[in-house]
């Protein structure tokens, strides 16, 4: 079934979420320091720049986003293998795997990252053009954030083809999600224990 676009804004909210929301938010964790590393290495690698500071939020989007496609793309190959072998599996058939659902489920995960960094990038250059430098800089470490945010998720989700596909994760998939498991087991719900 080929989704109205009047749904694609719930559509592309729910992908975020699930990112930001596996683990009880543990990604966002461990994306925060890597991110704010990757703001830091740039930023270093461009120290004797003309204008580094107005590049600065475009280079970290566009490097993002192309570490984002590369992942995603390889997201996409092993789901539709895992999906292939699936189908055959219960059918006997390989014609018929590919559910459009899902093709455009892809196709709403790109569009919402692309308009959800690139809000956070627009909003970094206006609080730069304002004079509001430290929300500024704020706004632009979420953009590396934002995006290991999504593309450890997809990482996860690899994981999750490659155990669908052979019927077991290999190591480093399984190591990722049991440092996710970590820090929401070790911080994450020793916070809410406290507020609670």
């Amino acid at each position: 079934m080929i989704p109205k676009i009047t749904d694609a804004p719930l559509m592309i909210f729910d992908l975020v979420k699930k990112a930001f929301s596996y683990q009880s938010g543990a990604l966002a964790l461990i994306a925060a320091p890597i991110g704010t590393g990757v703001k830091r290495l740039l930023q270093l690698i461009f120290e004797n720049v003309p204008e580094k500071e107005f590049v600065m939020p475009a280079l970290l989007f566009g490097v993002c986003f192309i570490a984002f496609i590369a992942v995603t793309a390889y997201d996409f190959f092993t789901g539709i293998s895992a999906s292939k072998k699936e189908h055959m599996i219960s059918t006997g058939s390989p014609r018929g795997y590919i559910k459009s659902d899902k093709l455009w489920s892809s196709i709403w995960k790109l569009q919402g990252v692309i308009m959800i960094a690139g809000l956070i990038t627009l909003f970094t250059y206006i609080f730069m053009a304002v004079g509001y430098e430290t929300t500024a800089g704020i706004f632009q470490a979420g953009i590396p954030i934002f995006f290991i945010v999504v593309i450890l998720f997809d990482v996860h989700s690899i994981g999750e083809n490659h155990l669908r596909r052979y019927g077991k994760k290999p190591k480093h998939y399984e190591f990722i999600d049991n440092v996710a498991k970590v820090f929401r087991e070790g911080i994450i719900d020793k916070i809410k224990k406290l507020i609670n």
